[in-house]
């Protein structure tokens, strides 16, 4: 259905280069656009314009607890956008006063528009978040939402509203065709339906799309609220849902004295634990397979993240493991996998607003590669793009009011030192052909989680 048209509105950025910390490797990070706030995905349209995902701020609307906000309430507002800068420097925002949800006062942690990718057409598409129970969204899914249990912890946590305290956001938790000279939005998918009536991975029902990709005639969506992948046909005609088990560690990789309440985690036999996945970033590999990364939830395992490869059977296999707060990842012309980290440690108890990140480079033989450091730059940095010169840009400050950037990768080139990684993973990795052409066109994270579905925002 067609959806409203928004103003289209002129914003001022500033242009600035920022170097990293002095290194053998004098990488540099040149910032491309600022004061965006609570910047997400990134991405460049067929016209070579830069477009970054705005989700906002929120406002001072009806509030809910969110598992990814470690339950502090996010509230409604119109503050998210998409901005765009075109080739010859003119920035503006499109899709102005869209919906979102963040942390009130901060303006902390937004869910809004999340990600803009494009077709071989050059057809725009949208996709927005949420980060909460998707039976609060609106009066239409609260009550789509009285006709299912909920389980017990998340009754006690992050409820049901009553009918006068939905957020009415009901354009959050969409995949749409955009025009985006108009801002007309045709609805292709509704995750906060689909979470409430199908529930993929069975557990609390949370959504947050947080990633898109494009490939041929379908969307490859991943949702960190509802630990489920999806491909969507772009006709909206048929839809797949791929949920992605847990992360079954050791009860000594949890920080040592960390109390949890009873039921926290869940206990598996040989002394391990069971945690959320929480996947943030996708792309299509040369291969033709969906590579997923998670960020991993409570209580955020240092070197526990994995990347997932989910081929033609629509079966998750663990592709490479041992990255830490994985947000985003594609792959470059040379068949190279580019994996961003949101930080290089654990979030528990640190400020997720300036935590410090690092870009790592996996070649297809398994070599893995630092191309910017921890400490060169990277602060909390939560989307990746291979621009249409070649360079890399990175969405950059991720999180707060106005903070957020993207900037572009220069002077990468550092010495390749191998990493662990799993078997299998570099066995897959070393048969993808790397002459294949890549179809990327990027991919929650979602930065909290204290029960069973803790995600980032």
């Amino acid at each position: 259905m067609k959806l409203k048209s928004f103003a289209l509105t002129s914003v001022t950025f500033c242009f600035t280069a920022i170097c990293g910390t002095a290194s053998a490797q004098a990488v540099s990070l040149t910032t491309i656009v600022d004061g965006v706030s609570n910047a997400r995905g990134v991405s460049f349209g067929p016209d070579r314009s830069l477009y970054v995902a705005e989700p906002g701020i929120g406002g001072n609307g009806n509030c809910q607890p969110s598992p990814s906000t470690l339950f502090q309430p996010i509230c409604a507002g119109n503050t998210s956008s998409l901005v765009k800068v075109s080739p010859d420097g003119t920035k503006e925002r499109l899709l102005n006063n869209f919906e979102s949800l963040a942390e009130q006062p901060t303006g902390n942690q937004g869910a809004g528009i999340e990600d803009v990718q494009f077709d071989s057409q050059g057809n725009a598409y949208v996709l927005t978040g949420f980060a909460g129970y998707p039976g609060n969204r609106d009066l239409t899914t609260l009550n789509l939402g009285s006709q299912v249990s909920l389980p017990p912890q998340q009754l006690a946590t992050f409820p049901p509203s009553t009918p006068d305290k939905v957020l009415n956001t009901p354009l959050l938790a969409q995949l749409y065709k955009a025009d985006l000279k108009t801002g007309a939005l045709t609805s292709i998918f509704d995750f906060a339906k689909n979470e409430i009536t199908k529930n993929p991975d069975k557990g609390d029902l949370v959504t947050n799309p947080y990633d898109l990709a494009i490939s041929g005639d379908s969307a490859y969506v991943v949702d960190g609220g509802g630990n489920t992948a999806y491909k969507i046909k772009l006709d909206g005609s048929k839809s797949d849902a791929i949920a992605i088990p847990k992360n079954i560690i050791s009860k000594s990789d949890l920080p040592p004295g960390l109390q949890l309440p009873p039921g926290l985690l869940q206990e598996v036999p040989g002394g391990k634990v069971a945690i959320q996945a929480v996947p943030t970033g996708g792309a299509i590999g040369p291969d033709g397979a969906l590579y997923v990364g998670e960020y991993t939830g409570f209580p955020y395992p240092q070197g526990k993240s994995r990347i997932w490869r989910i081929g033609k059977d629509d079966k998750p296999e663990v592709f490479l493991d041992g990255f830490t707060h994985i947000t985003d990842l594609t792959f470059d012309k040379n068949g190279d996998l580019l994996v961003l980290q949101f930080s290089d440690k654990s979030q528990l108890g640190g400020d997720i607003t300036n935590l410090p990140g690092s870009l790592i480079e996996v070649a297809p033989d398994g070599t893995r590669t630092t191309l910017v450091a921890a400490g060169q730059g990277l602060d909390s940095a939560d989307g990746i793009d291979i621009g249409p010169d070649g360079k890399i840009y990175i969405t950059n400050r991720g999180v707060g009011p106005g903070r957020g950037e993207v900037v572009r990768v220069d002077g990468v080139a550092i010495e390749k030192v191998p990493e662990p990684g799993s078997v299998v993973g570099l066995l897959a990795l070393a048969g993808v052909a790397a002459t294949a052409a890549f179809a990327k066109r990027k991919p929650s994270a979602k930065l909290g989680e204290l029960l069973a579905k803790a995600e980032t925002v």
